[in-house]
């Protein structure tokens, strides 16, 4: 398996978001979206997945309850996240809860296998907390916490994860370069988000006996496996060659053709935030 140092990750995967006026049947805008989705490699597909630990950002609180404040995505100045709207977590990214609650798809956007279909080339993107004020979206200037212009190539996929990095806050971009996995068959890959910056991860399936990934440190990604599917099955996160049991996923159940990331996200002695194991679905 490759080990990948990321300066920058991303993964894709969401509906088709193309910032627009109202469209009418038969118009323009029409034919432009059925002639990216008739051709795949003429667009990005970006997916975007919350793994920033703070609690609070400018004031507001970021808890996994599902009252608390989200960021709403921008493109190029244009929100893509969901319509816009006055609730604080209504169509924004959050940080969710572990794959056994109802909050786990907050994470991540879009929230199903899908991708943002987007043009390709250098854009902006702006993570901006949904600051609500009196029924009104009223942000401040320091409710932009994350920033980053990146080039889009055309038919390839990416994650864009909002994540702890040493210095300010920042995305990351990586490539999610998997291909379609044989009948019977699952493919999952591993990245190291954890903003306990020193430590190493092992990641061990109970089904299969042994380690998928190991030794895997801070913005490190261990590249796409393809195993055989199997019944539900345990999926552990220890230190690495130790025997610490940092988190766990129970009942995680491959399907078959399907592709999945598993990441470590989390800070030590962050109340809601420990370090844990977590995952979403590529394809």
């Amino acid at each position: 398996m490759r080990k990948t140092q990321i300066t920058s990750l991303i993964v894709l995967m969401i509906p088709v978001l193309f910032p627009s006026c109202h469209k009418e049947t038969g118009d323009k805008l029409d034919e432009q979206e059925k002639f990216y989705r008739d051709n795949p490699e003429a667009i990005a597909q970006v997916k975007f997945v919350h793994a920033y630990t703070p609690l609070t950002i400018n004031g507001l609180s970021t808890s996994l309850a599902t009252t608390s404040t989200g960021f709403r995505i921008t493109m190029d100045g244009v929100k893509i996240n969901g319509a816009m709207n006055t609730s604080p977590s209504t169509n924004t990214i959050r940080y969710g809860g572990q794959p056994d609650t109802v909050t786990h798809t907050a994470s991540f956007f879009p929230t199903t296998a899908t991708y943002s279909f987007l043009p390709p080339g250098s854009h902006n993107f702006r993570f901006i907390m949904n600051r609500i004020v009196s029924g009104a979206y009223a942000p401040t200037a320091a409710d932009q916490v994350f920033n980053s212009t990146v080039a889009l190539t055309p038919g390839k996929k990416y994650t864009m994860f909002i994540a702890d990095p040493y210095a300010p806050p920042a995305t990351y971009l990586i490539e999610d370069n998997f291909h379609a996995p044989d009948r019977n068959s699952f493919g999952v890959r591993f990245v190291n988000l954890c903003a306990d910056a020193a430590s190493r991860f092992d990641v061990v399936s109970k089904r299969y006996g042994g380690k998928l990934f190991s030794d895997v440190g801070y913005k490190e990604m261990k590249d796409f496996i393809y195993l055989s599917t199997t019944t539900r099955d345990t999926l552990y996160l220890y230190n690495a060659g130790t025997n610490t049991l940092v988190s766990q996923i129970n009942g995680f159940l491959p399907v078959t053709e399907r592709v999945y990331t598993l990441y470590a996200r989390g800070k030590t002695g962050t109340t809601g935030r420990t370090p844990s194991l977590t995952y979403y679905t590529n394809r």
